[in-house]
């Protein structure tokens, strides 16, 4: 494995451990994407891999190379910044151009770097600029050129594009997908974003305080989740989640059986607010209408079945309060322990 982190811990003391023996590898030229809640620890291993923090225990290779003991000017690793960590005093060129300089390369070199990733980010015009004329998408544009130039043998970032607005991130996130495609560099992208980890990711790495909860390929993920955490959390609207009795290893929901072979009283039903259908099917349930969003092309019902909030995606537009009737199918249902 190019990128290899094996049984890695980190505390800040002791009654606050970050990472707990967290082991995670990645194929030269795969594009991983650490997602998880604020605060579950992807930023902290992001850094760990830069050299910005040091690690308590465990050990980390970059192509074959234990890099624990090197400072990060030594591990051959770029990072993109959320807030772009450029030079302000600079121009563009200055900052595409610094790292370079000061590894002594070639003036001729460092001319022929700088312009050939300006012109594939098309930042070509804004070359003689400083970081303070430009957008947002502008600068960040400049903060993956002053990586991309480098050519380092894995990129980092840490959620790139979370002070941008909606329009520029989906732009942004193309971009992206589409450089990866291009330069086949090893990339590891930490963000709390699912839908960037679903349309950017070769694999994702769920974190949930401190350990991965599951690794997979977007498919994977959202259509196999390992646990409700997962379930929950990837996916928009998140699944729908019931706690359903169990006796003598069969499960009955909304009147249909299923056997678990399980030996706990309790397990956990799933249901993706897309799955639940206007078409007559398997499970009927009554809706409590409660809430509605409507988002043109279809609508985000909220309601009340079984004692639970149920959500619901539906071409439908009821209005509050009313009682509707929904159903489904059996194969769209998952189980958790």
């Amino acid at each position: 494995m190019y990128l290899n982190i094996k049984d890695v811990d980190k505390s800040y003391s002791k009654e606050k451990k970050i990472i707990h023996g967290l082991s995670l590898e990645a194929e030269k030229g795969e594009f991983l994407v650490i997602v998880g809640p604020s605060g579950c620890g992807k930023s902290t291993l992001l850094r760990m891999i830069a050299g910005l923090e040091e690690i308590d225990r465990g050990i980390i290779e970059i192509d074959g190379q234990v890099v624990n003991s090197l400072s990060p000017a030594q591990r051959d690793i770029a990072m993109v910044f959320q807030n772009y960590a450029l030079y302000p005093h600079m121009s563009v060129y200055k900052n595409l151009s610094y790292g370079l300089k000061n590894r002594g390369f070639d003036k001729g070199l460092i001319e022929q770097r700088v312009h050939e990733v300006a012109k594939l980010l098309q930042i070509e015009e804004f070359l003689f600029r400083k970081p303070s004329a430009l957008s947002g998408g502008q600068r960040q544009r400049v903060a993956m050129g002053r990586a991309i130039v480098r050519e380092p043998k894995v990129f980092l970032y840490d959620e790139p594009l979370s002070n941008l607005d909606a329009k520029l991130r989906h732009q942004m996130r193309i971009e992206i997908r589409k450089l990866h495609e291009r330069l086949g560099i090893t990339s590891v992208y930490v963000t709390h974003d699912q839908v960037e980890a679903m349309t950017l990711a070769d694999r994702i790495v769920v974190m949930n305080e401190g350990k991965i909860e599951q690794i997979g390929t977007p498919d994977e993920i959202y259509n196999t989740p390992a646990s409700v955490f997962v379930a929950k959390f990837m996916g928009t609207p998140p699944m729908n989640i019931f706690q359903v009795k169990i006796s003598n290893g069969k499960m009955d929901f909304l009147g249909i059986e299923v056997e678990t072979g399980s030996s706990d009283d309790t397990l956990f039903v799933g249901i993706r607010p897309e799955a639940i259908q206007d078409e007559e099917s398997d499970i009927s349930i009554e809706v409590a209408v409660t809430m509605v969003e409507r988002l043109g092309s279809e609508n985000i019902i909220y309601g009340e079945c079984m004692g639970e909030q149920v959500i619901i995606k539906s071409k439908k537009t009821p209005s509050k309060n009313d009682t509707m009737q929904f159903y489904i199918p059996k194969e769209s249902i998952f189980i958790f322990s």
